[in-house]
């Protein structure tokens, strides 16, 4: 069997992706810079070329990957190795994009932003049935009560734009103000869409006042200082139910998808969960720089979403 490597395996959604394939009767090994199985830090070559072989999958999970540089990927290249990776930085994934033509020659698989964004956001593109969609709003308002971690805040503060955004919804959700993020839609579904003229990513912290005090550059240097006092407020008083919310326009229609529930963190690792079982079974045909659109089947993700008792609204 394909060994499977969880970089990050320590972390909050490294240890959700061990326990599920643990749970589905495979043997993935935990390896992170401090703690598990194996040490690797995903930057460091020498550490990869000592820790990493030919013909494993890397479920890639280290983040924040606003820090991270090409040495994953230039190992990949060289030991012979598969990555899937839940990115959601537009920077770690446009580098990755830009070597496309040598992985593809490589023969390896590449998942880059095999996540809520951008594997989710490519399946609702497709299921809206939009044949030019023109604009993608993607709204989350994340479970913080039980999934606030450190690298989840250091992405969210990596990416904030000091803007707020508000997104119009129907009942229940209504009308939701965030503070916008850079988004990894950006770079991974224009090349798929044509017609998308804008992708947005608005975040919703949860907590009275965020969105108005976040727009400040100075006051989220000093949450970045502070970030396990921000961790434990979120936990304190956090959302104890998140949302995840598509919002497709084109010229002659407008489509959304709502997901609900507390549970909805899993909608981050799903995608790379559901492209790992396939990947060891054998099922997984594709190669090269695989597009998100290819990461997963809509029928098995949203039966996934299913079993985690995660809601879905769509209209």
């Amino acid at each position: 069997m394909k060994r499977i490597v969880i970089l990050g395996g320590s972390g909050f959604f490294g240890r959700i992706i061990v326990d599920r394939l643990t749970a589905a009767g495979m043997q993935p090994v935990a390896a992170s810079r401090s703690w598990g199985e194996l040490r690797i830090d995903a930057n460091d070559p020498e550490s990869l070329r000592a820790s990493l072989r030919t013909r494993d999958l890397v479920i890639d999970a280290a983040g924040p990957f606003q820090t991270r540089t090409p040495a994953l990927i230039q190992a990949a290249r060289t030991i012979g190795f598969d990555v899937i990776d839940l990115s959601d930085s537009p920077e770690y994934s446009g580098m990755i994009y830009d070597q496309e033509a040598p992985i593809s020659a490589s023969g390896i698989r590449v998942l880059t932003a095999c996540s809520s964004l951008s594997t989710v956001s490519a399946l609702m593109l497709k299921a809206s049935n939009s044949e030019q969609p023109r604009r993608l709003s993607v709204y989350l308002l994340p479970a913080a009560r039980h999934t606030a971690n450190p690298g989840a805040i250091a992405s969210f503060l990596a990416g904030a734009e000091g803007t707020t955004r508000t997104l119009h919804f129907p009942k229940p959700l209504g009308n939701r103000t965030g503070v916008v993020v850079r988004s990894v839609d950006s770079v991974t579904l224009p090349r798929l869409f044509p017609s998308l003229q804008s992708t947005e990513f608005v975040v919703d912290a949860g907590l009275p006042g965020s969105s108005v005090l976040l727009r400040s550059k100075w006051i989220r240097g000093q949450l970045e200082r502070h970030q396990s006092g921000m961790m434990k407020i979120a936990r304190r008083i956090g959302p104890s139910r998140g949302v995840l919310a598509f919002d497709i326009a084109s010229a002659l229609r407008r489509r959304q998808s709502i997901f609900i529930g507390e549970n909805t963190y899993m909608l981050a690792v799903i995608p790379a969960i559901e492209a790992a079982t396939a990947i060891a079974a054998g099922r997984f045909p594709h190669r090269g720089l695989v597009p998100p659109t290819d990461h997963a089947g809509l029928t098995e993700f949203l039966a996934a979403v299913e079993r985690e008792g995660i809601q879905n609204i769509t209209v």
